[in-house]
């Protein structure tokens, strides 16, 4: 199995489940930077995050502690 940032796997090659965001400690802040961006629903109507978003805030987090939003 794949995984990207902060261990979190990665589905179909390019989805993030938002369920495993959601366990992080620091998910408020990312669903503020996450506002504006597309999502993914699956079949069963599980939310996806598009692995590029998750990797692009995750990058910027990491070198910055901010978001593109942030200040």
């Amino acid at each position: 199995m794949t995984t990207t940032y902060f261990g979190l796997p990665v589905v179909k090659d390019r989805l993030v489940r938002l369920e495993d965001i959601r366990r992080l400690p620091f998910y408020t802040f990312w669903e503020e930077s996450s506002r504006g961006s597309a999502m993914c629903e699956g079949d069963e109507g599980e939310l996806f995050v598009y692995l590029n978003d998750w990797e692009a805030f995750s990058d910027l987090f990491i070198k910055t502690g901010k978001h593109r939003y942030s200040g």
